[in-house]
C-alpha cells in the first residue's frame, strides 16, 4: 500500500469522525437547554393542574369531565388514579371511557406518587409507542379524596435539522473523503482545494464550540467544494435560528412566570434562589436576588425562612404565613432533580372580608338582641300582671319605640346589603339639589312634631344623580343633624359649584366629633358614643350607607369636626350645566 493511499485512507477517517463529532456536539448543545426548559414547564403545569384540581367548582364534578378539562386546558395528557391504582379519568381516552384500561399502580412514576411523591420519568409509552416525560404526585379533589395526578408529553427533540445533524455531517464527511479521494488519486489538490479544505476545517472546529457562522460562503471555496459548503452553511443558518428560536421561547416561558399575580420561587438542592418572579419579590418585600443567593439571607421572618429552608428536603402542605401586613398561603412541591418550586398566594384581602363579615354577623346580633330583649321584658311584664294605666301605656310606648328602632335596622340592613352586592342600579338624572334637600327636611319636621334647630340652605346646583338615592343621602345626613343638635342650634346645607363637580356641605352646630374617631365614622356599627347613640334613636349604618351611595353616584365623601363646635360632612356629584 503506497504511503499517498495510507494517508488517503486515514485522512478519510479523520474528516469522516471530525464532522460526525461536530454534527453530535451540535444537536447536544442546542438539546440540553430545551430538555430542561421542557421538563420545567411540565412540572409547572402538574403544581397549576393540582391546584385547579383542589379548587371546588373550578373543573366538572366528575373526575373524567375534570381530566378531559385539564388536558384541554394544558395541552398534555392528564390521568387521575386512585389509591389503588384503578384509572378515574383519562384525556387521551377517546371520550373518557376509562372502563377498560388496566390498572397503574405499576407505571414507575404512580408508584412514586402513591408514596407521596412528585415524580417525573422520561419513558416510552407502551400504548402509543412514544418517548415521553411523565410527571405525577399525590392530590386531592375538592371533597379532599386523595388521587394522583399524572401528566404526560411527548418528549421530542429540539429540532429537525439538530436531529440530523450528526448523520448530515457524516454524510458530507464521507463526500468530502471521496472528493479528496478523487483529488488525490488523479494526480493530487491543487493550491485552492487545499485552502477550501483548511477553511472547511477551521469553520468546522468554530461550530463545535457553538459559532455557527464561521462557514465560507460557497463562492469562495474551490469548485469541488462549493456543494459541501453551501450545505454546510445552510445547517449552519438552521441551527442557529433553531437555537435563537429556544432562546425565545426560554424568554417567553420566564416572562409569563413573571407576569402571574402568585408568588414563584425555584430553590436548588440547597436552598440557594434558583428564579424569584416580580410577584414573590413583591409579596416577600426583598431586593431582587442574585443568582444563587441563600434564600436564608433574604427572608428575616424566622419562621417562613425555616419553611423554605426545609422545603427542599421534605414534603410540606401548604401554610399560612403573615409577613408584615401580608397574609400569604405558602405551597412548596419538591422536584424530582433535588429543590423545590414554592407558590406565594396573597389572601390578604380574603383575610380581612373574613373579619368583616365575622364584625358584622356580632354587631348585627348584638344590635337586634338590644331592643328585642327590652321587648320581650315590657311584654312579659304586662303578661305576668295587671300594671297602672299609666305604667302600661309607658310599656307598649317603649315596645313600639324598640319595634320602630328595630325595622329601621333591618331597613338599614337591607339597604347596605343591595349596595354591597351591586343590586342598586343608580338612574341617573337631573337633580336639583336644594330641592331634594328641603323635601327630606320637610318629611324629618312632619314626623318629628316638635321644636326642631333653625334650618337654611345656601346656594343651588343641579346635579347628575339617582334621585331616590340622593334622597336617602340627605335623610341620613341631615336626621344625624337632628338628632346631635340642640332645639336652639342650627342646620344647614351649602351647595357650591366647583368645575365640573358640585359640592354639598350639611353642617350642624351639635356636640361634634372627636378627632381620633372621624376615620372609622363611615364603618358599619362604628358609634362615637355607644349609649347616646342609641338613646337617639341611630342604627350606625347611617353614614356607611351613605358613603356607599355617593360613591355609587360618582362622588366622594368626607368629614370635619371640631368637639363642642358641630359637624360638616361633605360630598361631591357629578354637575350639570344649566343653559
Amino acid at each position: 500500500m503506497t504511503l499517498r493511499l495510507r494517508l488517503l485512507i486515514l485522512g478519510g477517517g479523520v474528516i469522516a469522525a471530525a464532522f460526525l463529532l461536530v454534527g453530535l456536539g451540535l444537536r447536544g448543545a442546542a438539546e440540553a437547554p430545551w430538555a430542561e426548559a421542557r421538563e420545567d414547564q411540565v412540572l409547572r403545569s402538574w403544581a397549576t393542574a393540582a391546584r385547579l384540581l383542589e379548587v371546588d367548582g373550578a373543573l366538572g364534578a366528575d373526575p373524567r369531565q375534570g381530566a378531559l378539562e385539564l388536558g384541554d386546558l394544558l395541552g398534555m395528557r392528564v390521568t387521575l388514579v386512585d389509591p389503588t391504582g384503578q384509572v378515574l379519568g383519562d384525556s387521551g381516552v377517546p371520550e373518557g371511557d376509562v372502563d377498560n384500561m388496566e390498572n397503574h399502580a405499576g407505571r414507575p412514576e404512580v408508584r412514586a406518587a402513591l408514596e407521596g411523591r412528585l415524580e417525573l420519568v422520561e419513558r416510552r409509552s407502551p400504548t402509543q409507542g412514544v418517548l415521553s416525560f411523565y410527571v405525577a404526585g399525590p392530590a386531592t379533589l375538592p371533597g379532599g379524596e386523595p388521587v394522583v395526578l399524572r401528566l404526560a408529553t411527548p418528549r421530542g427533540v429540539a429540532g429537525g435539522p439538530l436531529e440530523r445533524a450528526p448523520v448530515l455531517l457524516l454524510l458530507v464527511g464521507a463526500g468530502a473523503f471521496l472528493v479528496l479521494a478523487a483529488v488525490t488519486v488523479g494526480g493530487g489538490m491543487d493550491g485552492q482545494l487545499r485552502r477550501s479544505i483548511r477553511r472547511l476545517e477551521g469553520a468546522a472546529a468554530m461550530a463545535g464550540s457553538g459559532k455557527l457562522d464561521g462557514f465560507p460562503p460557497p463562492e469562495d471555496l474551490s469548485s469541488e467544494l462549493a456543494g459541501l459548503g453551501s450545505s454546510l452553511q445552510r445547517m449552519g443558518d438552521e441551527v442557529r435560528d433553531r437555537m435563537r428560536e429556544l432562546l425565545r421561547e426560554r424568554e417567553e416561558l420566564l416572562t409569563l412566570v413573571d407576569a402571574i399575580a402568585e408568588g414563584v420561587v425555584a430553590l436548588t438542592d440547597d436552598a440557594r434562589v434558583l428564579r424569584m418572579n416580580r410577584a414573590a419579590v413583591e409579596l416577600l418585600e426583598v431586593p431582587r436576588p442574585a443568582p444563587f443567593a441563600p434564600i436564608g439571607t433574604l427572608i428575616r421572618h424566622p419562621y417562613l425562612r425555616d419553611h423554605l429552608e426545609e422545603s427542599v428536603v421534605l414534603p410540606l402542605p401548604p401554610r399560612e404565613f403573615q409577613v408584615g401586613d401580608r397574609h400569604l398561603l405558602i405551597a412548596a412541591h419538591l422536584l424530582p432533580e433535588g429543590g423545590s418550586v414554592v407558590t406565594f398566594l396573597d389572601v390578604t384581602d380574603l383575610r380581612r372580608m373574613e373579619k368583616i363579615r365575622r364584625d358584622f354577623v356580632a354587631n348585627a346580633s348584638h344590635e337586634m338582641k338590644t331592643p328585642l330583649t327590652a321587648m320581650r321584658g315590657f311584654a312579659e311584664t304586662l303578661l305576668d300582671g295587671d300594671p297602672p294605666e299609666e305604667l302600661r301605656r309607658e310599656f307598649l310606648a317603649s315596645i313600639r319605640t324598640n319595634s320602630v328602632r328595630l325595622q329601621n335596622l333591618v331597613d338599614d340592613l337591607l339597604d347596605l346589603s343591595r349596595l354591597e352586592a351591586g343590586a342598586w342600579p343608580v338612574q341617573e338624572e337631573e337633580v336639583e339639589l336644594a330641592d331634594s334637600a328641603f323635601e327630606v327636611w320637610e318629611e324629618l319636621m312632619q314626623a318629628r312634631g316638635a321644636p326642631a334647630p333653625e334650618f337654611q340652605i345656601h346656594g343651588d346646583a343641579v346635579g347628575l344623580a339617582d334621585a331616590q338615592a340622593l334622597h336617602l343621602v340627605f335623610r341620613n345626613l341631615l336626621d344625624n343633624a337632628l338628632r346631635f343638635t340642640p332645639d336652639d342650634g342650627n342646620v344647614e346645607v351649602r351647595i357650591t359649584p366647583r368645575g365640573p363637580e358640585v359640592e354639598v356641605a350639611v353642617t350642624d352646630s351639635g356636640a361634634g366629633i372627636p378627632s381620633t374617631a372621624l376615620p372609622r365614622i363611615f364603618e358599619r356599627f362604628y358609634r362615637v358614643d355607644p349609649g347616646r347613640d342609641r338613646a337617639a334613636g341611630g342604627t350606625g349604618l347611617g353614614l356607611a350607607i351613605v358613603r356607599h351611595l355617593v360613591q355609587s353616584m360618582g362622588g366622594e365623601v368626607s368629614a370635619e369636626s371640631q368637639l363642642g363646635e358641630g359637624t360638616t360632612i361633605r360630598f361631591t356629584l357629578p354637575r350639570v350645566e344649566v343653559t
